[in-house]
């Protein structure tokens, strides 16, 4: 058994960066940039109005009151997308609107509603400061500014910032294809009649749903019987992806042939066994570009190593730089002793109340309690003989971070 953390980096080095590809901007959106972003002009590109009002000189208002308003000219009207170049003079403003190009010597904008229209002039009742009321050029981004690097998640402010430079078109890492394999002679398909001794095949959907959240492309190939014939014509299949995902079959019972198959075919192995529970039985190799993930059948399992692992490796070829997992600081609930070998994935919910956030482990924490997932929200990575106190700050992996809704988790 190889620790958790130097699994997760073995991971992380093996796994290599997808080539590049050029997508249109209304796609690009979960991608992952393969470019630095640079600003190729000053934003704003001139001085504009901030507000609709008036461009001002600031000495024209020097003296002026409530009681004893300045008279000013309006020299003429400038909306926005109106590139003229226009001079203000003593004495004269400019009606603007909000994001126009300001009249050259233009030193305030007063607001619309600070003045009075009178017939051509506008009374002022007040002194304006320098600035007011203008945005600057190249105030928010400089020319030849980095302003997102390469590596970054596309959301959507990213896509308005590159709508705002823009780009039409940017540089993203392809997505991982994975195929998707589930084992065993006792599963079978969702929406088939359950019989005696069977069970359904949750494993696929649920690591299909897991691709497709962290960027991959997802492939199911269905279901290999616990046989050599049926395991190696479908093993095969897998083998052509960038990443295969095998549920099943790693162990080391009877009829755990996975990776014996996987020898046969060429895939070098590169670890086998994870000290963490549940998850003891992940397999990790290799064969030319594809990387190969055993996991364990059961779907926590299946879970918390896709969690560990296998999302390392999707990042890594999207082009991530390497991704420290959220978390939250939380006030434990309960004590919790780790009497096993190995560290253990305490599941369970962080709860936030009185201004700071409590972690209450689930009370099933078996492998085979599917609800110790999907009741939760967090988890605690207990070490081999830890024992953690009640009232103690643990630090807690939030286990859904991209839906972390909190909101939805209720004591038990």
């Amino acid at each position: 058994m190889i620790p958790v953390e130097k699994a997760i980096d073995i991971v992380w080095k093996t796994a290599r960066l997808l080539p590049m590809e050029k997508i249109g901007l209304l796609n690009c959106h979960g991608r992952v940039l393969a470019e630095d972003i640079k600003t190729p002009f000053d934003y704003p590109p001139f001085d504009r109005a901030a507000m609709d009002g008036y461009a001002v000189k600031v000495d024209d208002t020097y003296t002026a009151t409530k009681n004893k308003p300045v008279l000013l000219q309006v020299a003429g009207e400038v909306q926005a997308g109106d590139y003229r170049r226009l001079r203000l003079v003593p004495g004269k403003c400019f009606s603007v609107m909000t994001g126009s190009k300001l009249p050259e010597g233009t030193e305030a904008v007063i607001k619309i509603e600070d003045v009075e229209i009178s017939g051509p002039f506008i009374k002022v009742f007040f002194q304006c400061k320098k600035g007011e009321n203008i945005s600057f050029k190249g105030e928010d981004l400089q020319k030849g500014t980095t302003v997102l690097q390469k590596g970054t998640f596309i959301d959507s402010t990213v896509v308005m910032m590159l709508a705002y430079l823009g780009k039409s078109v940017v540089k993203v890492r392809q997505q991982p294809q994975v195929s998707i394999l589930a084992t065993g002679d006792e599963l079978i398909e969702p929406g088939t009649r359950l019989t005696k001794s069977k069970i359904y095949n949750s494993n696929s959907y649920g690591l299909c749903a897991l691709v497709r959240e962290n960027g991959g492309l997802p492939h199911i190939l269905g279901i290999a019987r616990d046989n050599q014939k049926d395991l190696t014509l479908l093993l095969k299949k897998a083998l052509n992806y960038d990443i295969a995902l095998i549920s099943g079959g790693v162990s080391e019972g009877k009829f755990d042939l996975v990776v014996d198959v996987l020898r046969n075919l060429g895939v070098k192995k590169i670890f086998w066994k994870v000290a963490e529970k549940p998850g003891k039985p992940v397999f990790f190799g290799k064969r030319s570009s594809t990387l190969v993930f055993g996991l364990p059948g059961y779907p926590v399992s299946t879970y918390l190593s896709f969690h560990m692992l296998v999302k390392v490796a999707i990042k890594k070829m999207l082009g991530y730089k390497q991704p420290e997992k959220p978390f939250l600081y939380c006030t434990l609930s309960t004590d919790i002793k780790n009497n096993g070998d190995r560290a253990s994935l305490f599941r369970g919910k962080i709860i936030p109340a009185n201004n700071e956030n409590f972690f209450i482990p689930y009370h099933k924490q078996k492998s085979g309690m599917l609800s110790s997932i999907t009741e939760t929200n967090g988890l605690l990575v207990v070490e081999k003989g830890a024992l953690l106190k009640k009232g103690q700050k643990v630090r807690v992996e939030i286990l859904r971070d991209s839906h972390p809704d909190f909101n939805r988790f209720h004591k038990f």
